[in-house]
C-alpha cells in the first residue's frame, strides 16, 4: 500500500486511541475510583500494543484478524521473559477492565463509515439521538452487569 495512504490510516488510528485513552482515564476515575494520571500510562501502553497490531495486521497477508496480533503482542510484551513485563503489568494493573471497555463500544456504536468526517455529517439531531443510544445501552448493560455480578 502507498506510504500516504498508510500514514493517513495510522494518523486515524493514533487519534481514534487518543481519544479512547483520555475518555477511559475518565471512566477509571469517575466509575472506578482510579487516578486519571495514575491510569494513563497503562492505557498509553494499550494503545502502543494496539496500534503495533494493527500496523502488523496492515503489512502481513492472510486472513488472520487485527486482535489475534494484538492480544499476541501484549502477551509477548507481558511475559515474564520481556524485559518490559515488570512495567507493563504494574501499569496496566492501574486500569479497569470496564472503563476500557465504556468509550470502546461508545466508538464502535456511533462510528458511521469507520469515519468520524461522516459521523459529523448526521448534524445535531443524529447526535443527540446516538449519545442517548450510547447511554441508554451503556446503563442497561451495566444494570443488567451489576444484577448478574450479586446474582452469581
Amino acid at each position: 500500500m502507498e506510504k500516504t495512504k498508510f500514514s493517513g490510516i495510522f494518523m486515524d488510528w493514533v487519534m481514534t486511541f487518543a481519544v479512547v485513552a483520555v475518555l477511559a482515564a475518565i471512566c477509571n476515575v469517575v466509575g472506578y475510583e482510579g487516578g486519571f494520571l495514575e491510569s494513563l500510562p497503562g492505557l498509553l501502553i494499550f494503545a502502543c500494543i494496539s496500534l503495533a497490531g494493527l500496523t502488523v495486521k496492515h503489512f502481513i497477508p492472510g486472513e488472520l484478524p487485527a486482535v489475534a496480533y494484538i492480544s499476541i503482542i501484549g502477551m509477548l510484551v507481558a511475559m515474564p521473559f520481556s524485559p518490559i513485563s515488570a512495567f507493563v503489568i504494574y501499569w496496566a494493573g492501574k486500569v479497569s477492565l470496564m472503563a476500557t471497555v465504556t468509550p470502546i463500544l461508545a466508538y464502535a456504536g456511533v462510528i458511521v463509515g469507520r469515519d468520524w468526517k461522516e459521523f459529523a455529517k448526521i448534524g445535531w439531531k443524529g447526535i443527540f439521538v446516538s449519545v442517548l443510544v450510547i447511554f441508554g445501552t451503556f446503563l442497561i448493560s451495566g444494570g443488567i452487569a451489576q444484577i448478574l455480578g450479586m446474582i452469581l
